[in-house]
């Protein structure tokens, strides 16, 4: 599955890059996070339970910070496990300027084995696009 897109936000990129590039203030933007375990600066753990629209879905997701382009982009790949299914998964940001403020934009790729394989295509593509946009949207707010 493949799913992108782009956010409007009033920050600048320096600042979007911050926040979307360290595990420790990612913590606070990802929805449904009930932990999170930082292992070192580019990876760290997440135990979540998102509403996917198939109800709760409790998970757990390694996460892997790189491709780091200081203001310019990152990359966050890894795995998820949810006990029914299991997923790999790769989100790649951009971060453009447009005057004091910027726009994401974003890509993501992931396979499913499992039970979420078979709702993917239907499903799972909004569920990934309205995720990543309200991480993004997040760290555009002022703390």
């Amino acid at each position: 599955m493949m799913v992108g897109g782009r956010v409007a936000v009033e920050a600048s990129c320096e600042e979007m890059f911050s926040r979307l590039s360290d595990p420790r203030k990612l913590e606070d933007l990802v929805p449904a996070v009930e932990w999170v375990e930082v292992l070192d600066e580019d990876s760290f753990t997440v135990s979540m339970a998102p509403s996917t629209g198939l109800g709760i879905t409790p998970l757990k997701l390694r996460v892997n910070v790189s491709d780091r382009r200081d203001n310019e982009g990152v990359r966050l790949s890894g795995e998820a496990d949810g006990g029914e299914f299991t997923a790999a998964f790769q989100l790649r940001l951009e971060f453009v300027p447009d005057g004091q403020a910027s726009q994401v934009r974003w890509s993501a790729e992931a396979r499913f084995v499992g039970l979420l394989s078979s709702i993917g295509q239907r499903v799972l593509p909004a569920i990934v696009a309205a995720q990543v946009e309200a991480v993004v949207r997040q760290a555009a707010s002022p703390t």
